[in-house]
């Protein structure tokens, strides 16, 4: 086993399983019920597959490059490798984008004012799922310059000592997918608040009771 997971990679990987299975363990029935919530509202069909292994294939690529750099930067070392890394990531976002755009149209056409609710945020998240996709094809071999060149710019941040020096070299829509995340980071408990105040019962029953 090599210095390089011992010292880098092994730390991150059980400061995540000390966190993330007592946190399971705790919460794992409120999880189950939002899971079937969340089923109920956008179905098990093949949108809403794509939508999930979509997200997964996301998050588990851009939390690997962050918490596992080095690894990564090894196991991309080979072209074939890097190209699978990179197909991978592109049908992933492919397939987010597409469980979005779905997911959108079933909430336009949805009276439940706590899922409209989530249109602003959902549409948000497509534009930077799209311009990932959009800087995975004009800007290739993503996976390795991300590792090389934002990954530590984000390490720098969560150590408060932010070094932008490389991140401003980047192009435009590199830069912007990085803001992109930061608009979605703000507009994430706006848009929880919104939707909860929405679902409310006294305000949904007045609600009807004005349609009605």
């Amino acid at each position: 086993m090599s210095n390089t997971f011992l010292y880098d990679s092994l730390p991150y990987l059980v400061l995540v399983l000390a966190v993330g299975v007592p946190a399971w363990l705790r919460h794992r029935e409120r999880l189950s019920a939002w899971v079937l919530r969340w089923v109920e509202r956008e179905g098990t069909g093949s949108a809403a597959v794509s939508l999930v292994v979509g997200a997964t294939l996301m998050l588990l690529w851009h939390a690997a490059c962050f918490l596992l750099p080095h690894p990564v930067q090894l196991f991309i070392r080979s072209p074939m490798r890097l190209f699978l890394l990179e197909v991978v990531g592109l049908i992933g976002g492919m397939m987010l984008a597409w469980g979005l755009v779905a997911s959108i149209i079933r909430r336009l056409s949805s009276r439940d004012p706590g899922a409209r609710a989530w249109l602003p945020f959902q549409a948000l998240l497509l534009a930077e799922v799209l311009n990932g996709l959009v800087i995975a094809v004009a800007y290739r071999w993503a996976s390795a310059w991300y590792v090389s060149v934002v990954v530590p710019y984000l390490r720098s941040l969560v150590t408060l000592q932010p070094d932008a020096t490389l991140i401003a070299q980047l192009p435009l829509t590199v830069r912007l997918h990085l803001f992109g995340v930061l608009a979605l980071l703000l507009a994430w408990p706006l848009t929880r608040w919104l939707a909860s105040e929405s679902s409310a019962p006294g305000l949904v029953s007045a609600r009807e009771e004005t349609a009605g």
